[in-house]
């Protein structure tokens, strides 16, 4: 059967973006309420997908993502073998490959909003599979990508908001210290060698983060 297909390649042969006349392309976003920073963090942190991604059994990658890297994992018992073909942190990463007769090729876009972080993804799927069971594929393929962005935001969430109270706590102990310090100088200044070890804490307390 002949494929139709609008895949546009780099200088390499490899995909600079879905291919849009796929048999099979969906497409969904989310907006998390977290820094652009810690849900690329998250996301692209493909050895920690088994502990927040409850789809996937096994994930391992070689080294750093880049173009060109591969990483290896596993849902529902298919093992895939993942190609990263394009990648702009904190923004942009493209990766795909083939499994069980579907060549996938999967974007997935990172836009900040605010304080907050609008998450795109857009994946296509061709092969003798896809043209064979369209319509499951193309369901299952939309419940797939709307779990991972649901875990995803889930995931990201509760860490920002983990986060901000360590932050919120760190800052009250500081100001609790810096009063303790203030009190004990008024105490102290009729006995001015007193100050010494007063002004050291202090010192040493502008220097913590």
């Amino acid at each position: 059967m002949t494929q139709h297909t609008t895949q546009t390649t780099d200088q390499s042969g490899a995909p600079t973006g879905i291919d849009d006349a796929a048999t099979v392309v969906v497409r969904r976003e989310i907006r998390i309420a977290a820094p652009i920073e810690q849900v690329w963090r998250l996301h692209t942190d493909v050895d920690a997908w088994p502990t927040w991604q409850t789809d996937v059994d096994t994930a391992h990658t070689d080294g750093p993502l880049q173009p060109g890297a591969t990483f290896r994992w596993s849902t529902h018992g298919l093992d895939v073998t993942s190609t990263v073909y394009a990648l702009d942190a904190p923004h942009r990463i493209l990766w795909g490959g083939p499994a069980m007769g579907i060549t996938g090729i999967h974007e997935w876009t990172f836009t900040a909003d605010g304080d907050a972080t609008v998450v795109r993804t857009a994946e296509s799927w061709e092969g003798d599979p896809v043209r064979a069971d369209t319509d499951n594929l193309r369901a299952a393929l939309d419940a797939s990508l709307g779990n991972w962005l649901e875990l995803l935001r889930q995931t990201a969430e509760t860490r920002a908001a983990e986060q901000t109270k360590r932050t919120r706590r760190r800052r009250f102990a500081k100001g609790l210290a810096w009063g303790a310090v203030l009190i004990t100088a008024a105490f102290v200044l009729a006995e001015p060698w007193l100050l010494v070890p007063v002004l050291m804490f202090g010192a040493a307390l502008s220097l913590w983060d």
